[in-house]
């Protein structure tokens, strides 16, 4: 029976990520359906097993610590609300047994965050040195790097912490990977807003001790996944300090100007002589200047008089990561079940 649910949980993923590809959304339909399904099979195998292999009381903190962990990241502006929602629908159908941790971690659905991040920093990378190596003028469109070098110094540190804690209290790191998570961050944080020359001696001693002690004592495959691990926690580090950027940028005619969209600096520069109240005056270009609906029409019709286009900020869609972050999941529990 588990091997059901692992394959509606992949399907709901699937789903998840073409909808946000395709339309730049999740839908609700597909993830109601799907909790539907999860919740007519797990009645079908409460009747027919007469007992569920569920811990009833380690389900429930895992949803809820995955419902609070997509709250904090909604209003922080890491992740927009079909992703939340999906997250929470996957923490919810993914089986328990499936996850391979040990059985002292209250949250085993940190696993899929971690997945997510590690392959969205993976492509945000990508990304960035193809930017960088197609540069185009626009002077008022912010140029965003990634500060390869400070990512570099975080992930040695936290593989530093990752080897500390497998050689004297692997039993505690592989059970709290989340109380380590953040611990790694506000350690990493701290040096760079202190000593961020200490935080980067620091970094590329433990990058250098990491790939001895792997060499001795560890294998490449443990070794992998930790550094996995690694990238999601310097990624977020990346995103405190207002380093990483993975918005793309679009120019649209005034036919395509719809409520939720974002504008750019650039679009925004050239609207400053307008009169119009109901003209946006500024912009994140994230998720919190998304137009409304009296907005999009003051810019159809600016777009209307002045004769131009606006560029939009397109968010990148976090969807497809999630999808292969459960993908991943579910090969850990099918080759590495112990």
């Amino acid at each position: 029976m588990i091997y059901v649910y692992l394959a509606l949980a992949l399907l709901t993923a699937i789903f998840g990520a073409f909808t946000d590809i395709r339309a730049g959304c999740v839908k609700n339909k597909h993830l109601t359906i799907a909790l539907l399904i999860w919740f007519s099979s797990i009645f079908i195998e409460s009747i027919f097993e007469r007992s569920l292999a569920i811990s009833l009381s380690a389900f429930v903190l895992n949803v809820l610590l995955a419902f609070i962990t997509a709250l904090i990241f909604y209003f922080t502006d890491v992740w927009a609300p079909g992703d939340c929602k999906l997250y929470i629908t996957i923490s919810i159908i993914f089986p328990m047994g499936a996850y391979v941790v040990h059985e002292g971690n209250i949250f085993p659905a940190l696993d899929f965050v971690i997945y997510a991040f590690g392959v969205g920093y993976i492509a945000l990378l990508i990304m960035s040195i193809g930017r960088h190596n197609k540069i185009k003028a626009n002077k008022f469109i912010r140029p965003n790097k990634v500060h390869i070098l400070s990512i570099l110094s975080s992930i040695g540190i936290i593989s530093t912490i990752h080897i500390l804690l497998e050689m004297y209290a692997i039993n505690f790191f592989f059970a709290n990977q989340m109380l380590c998570t953040l611990s790694s961050i506000g350690f990493v944080c701290l040096l760079q807003q202190k000593a961020d020359l200490v935080r980067k001696i620091l970094g590329f001693s433990g990058m250098i001790c990491f790939l001895l002690w792997t060499t001795a004592y560890g294998s490449w495959f443990d070794a992998c996944l930790s550094l996995l691990e690694s990238l999601i926690i310097a990624f977020i580090i990346e995103i405190i300090n207002n380093h990483t950027y993975a918005n793309t940028y679009r120019e649209i005619s005034k036919d395509e100007v719809r409520p939720g969209i974002i504008l750019s600096f650039s679009t925004l520069w050239a609207m400053q002589k307008c009169i119009d109240p109901e003209l946006p005056r500024t912009t994140t270009e994230n998720r919190r200047s998304r137009l409304t609906e009296r907005q999009s029409i003051a810019v159809k019709t600016w777009c209307q008089n002045a004769r131009r286009n606006v560029i939009i900020v397109e968010m990148m869609p976090f969807a497809p990561f999630i999808a292969l972050a459960v993908v991943i999941q579910i090969l850990r529990f099918t080759f590495l079940e112990y």
